[in-house]
């Protein structure tokens, strides 16, 4: 009983002492949680500018962090520890008015991890800046942290779950959203502010503050054993796995069509986290990996920045090949500096993983102008192309390419839901708003969006058309029609109806020869006289598979022919494709017009 009270008192005193620390922080995350209790709740405010709020104090809780770091590290900024805490907030509302937007985006929430990323980076670095602390035990002390915060508040939201459960099946029903109020108050402050209890005193001379720093550098067994047995063997297997992938992409030079680099800049992160977390191990492995890796981590980041530009030439620059790219980049920079530089701090690597992070976010050469610049270029390039951009103006026009229709759909979403179009100068501004711009695609460009793209020729494809009875059929100067079924057939001539003209009797018949079907008219003697391909037609439509319109005007879906003899128009009236690799396989129905000359 005595251990627990004391394990009680121990972390109040450390919470109490962690809110004299962090002050500003816990006011930060305070109003955070508030404002995802109000979320939870359901309110009548603006949901923008809740959400605008959560990202400010989301930034002003780590910039206040860090800033007292900076504090504990530099003696000489204590005094200004009050306007520090000040300056927090100055930019805090600063984050607000000029980095958030009025609605929320995408790019607004990269932006936040980004800067988040580049100031929790420069928070690792502060304590062992010019050498004064090794900063493989600052991680260390931080990985706890973080591991303890974590696992304690799992089992905290889960406990309070089954008692919420357990009071709303036994004694009275509890509205469904205290689930949602107790992750809320458990995940957004309890966990960061137990977290911050957990570190110590990185910098100070105290006595206390010194013992539980040498505790937190304490290299737990279990994560030794982690580490070095476990972790590594794994990463060194994986490894090899990625070199003999390479060696068969340059054996073959078949480049991947992008899931290498997603992969490699994962296992790039994990290579980096491990180095820094076994840079204090003395264990024979350990020692070899932290040797070894930053020679191997080079040609294999080499190789992921080779398919990452394949992919950009053919695609353009969108923020998350920006930064695949940039963390490439980054991978190198650091191997390298590990390798040549005689001082293995591996501190350095994350101060340049967060000077990274800052480029990633300052114009002109931030991820988000560069990607909005690329992709606004390939959809100028296309429109002009397709002769839909005149006097910075966009044309509508419907009778684009399927693969053309396909890309000014994917870009424009992306655009879109990045919020670049308000600064695309020829995009009509009415519909670069979200209540505007769905449902007014065809307005702006001349067809629906083309989400799906038929897939290449060796693989499956799958066609639908169906005319639609509503358009009048220009039937003029034919004399007779009838309708008939088509269907993939291996005899060479099928007959499908008879019709009598001028007192003859004739045969409409349909062949099916190297996926090609002729619909074609014989008289009694089996003479030929006139013949209409179907070829060009299923293959227009087997181009356009993926259009949402299956049913389509009688004038898409007619072919007409004339001879001396005779003279017909076969229009379809539903058709059905499936092409594979090997066969094609037709069903259907069609009206065949005929007339003598």
């Amino acid at each position: 009983m005595s251990k627990i009270k004391n394990f009680i008192n121990t972390t109040s005193a450390n919470l109490k002492s962690t809110v004299a620390r962090f002050p500003a922080a816990i006011l930060f995350l305070v109003t955070t949680t508030s404002i995802v209790f109000t979320e939870i709740q359901g309110n009548h405010f603006d949901d923008n500018i809740l959400a605008r709020i959560a990202f400010s104090c989301i930034f002003g809780a780590f910039l206040s962090i860090g800033l007292q770091f900076a504090v504990e590290r530099f003696n000489n900024l204590k005094k200004y520890s009050l306007m520090l805490n000040i300056l927090s907030f100055v930019s805090a509302a600063a984050y607000y008015l000029f980095m958030t937007d009025g609605s929320t985006s995408q790019s607004m929430v990269v932006h936040l991890f980004v800067i988040v990323f580049a100031v929790f980076a420069a928070t690792l670095y502060i304590p062992s800046s010019k050498n004064r602390l090794n900063f493989g035990n600052v991680f260390l002390a931080h990985f706890k942290s973080a591991f303890i915060s974590v696992l304690y508040s799992g089992v905290m939201f889960l406990g309070i779950a089954a008692i919420v459960s357990a009071i709303d099946l036994l004694l009275f029903n509890l509205d469904y959203k205290a689930y949602a109020h107790s992750a809320n108050i458990v995940f957004t402050f309890f966990l960061p502010v137990y977290y911050l209890s957990l570190l110590p005193k990185f910098n100070s001379q105290e006595e206390e503050d010194i013992k539980k720093s040498e505790i937190a550098y304490t290299y737990p067994r279990v994560l030794e054993i982690l580490v070095s047995y476990i972790t590594i063997p794994l990463i060194s297997i994986f490894s090899i796995v990625l070199i003999i992938y390479f060696i068969k992409i340059l054996s073959t030079r078949v480049w991947p069509v992008g899931q290498v680099g997603p992969m490699v800049l994962g296992y790039s992160a994990a290579v980096y986290v491990i180095y820094i977390l076994g840079s204090n191990l003395t264990n024979r492995l350990a020692v070899m990996f932290r040797k070894v890796f930053p020679y191997v981590l080079i040609p294999l980041v080499a190789m992921q920045l080779v398919s990452s530009y394949i992919r950009i030439e053919a695609y353009g620059i969108t923020e998350s090949r920006y930064y695949v790219v940039l963390f490439g980049i980054f991978s190198i920079t650091g191997a390298l500096m590990l390798i040549l530089r005689k001082n293995k701090n591996p501190g350095a690597v994350v101060l340049l993983a967060a000077c990274f992070a800052v480029i990633s976010i300052i114009p002109p050469v931030d991820a988000f102008t560069v990607s909005m610049n690329s992709q606004k270029s390939r959809l100028e390039e296309i429109l002009t192309r397709n002769e839909m951009l005149k006097n910075n103006e966009i044309i509508p026009k419907s009778d684009l390419t399927v693969q053309d229709r396909h890309e000014i759909t994917s870009i424009t979403d992306y655009m879109f839901r990045m919020g670049y179009l308000d600064d695309v100068e020829f995009f009509p501004e009415k519909y670069a708003k979200e209540n505007s711009y769905y449902g007014n695609f065809d307005k702006i460009y001349g067809f629906n969006p083309q989400y799906g793209i038929y897939v290449p020729e060796e693989e499956p494809r799958f066609m639908y058309a169906m005319l639609d009875v509503s358009k009048q059929m220009d039937i003029e100067g034919y004399d007779k029609f009838i309708k008939a079924n088509i269907f993939t057939s291996a005899s060479e001539k099928v007959k499908i109806g008879d019709i009598n003209l001028d007192g003859k009797n004739y045969t409409i018949n349909q062949k099916f020869i190297d996926n090609e079907l002729i619909i074609y008219a014989s008289d009694e003697n089996n003479a030929t006289l006139v013949e209409v391909s179907l070829k060009q037609l299923i293959d227009g439509l087997l181009e356009f598979a993926g259009d949402s319109k299956a049913v389509m005007a009688p004038e898409v879906l007619t072919v007409n022919r004339a001879t001396k003899a005779m003279k017909m128009k076969v229009i379809i009236n539903e058709l059905n494709v499936d092409l594979t690799a090997d066969n094609m396989n037709i069903n259907g129905n069609i009206f065949v017009f005929v007339a003598i000359p």
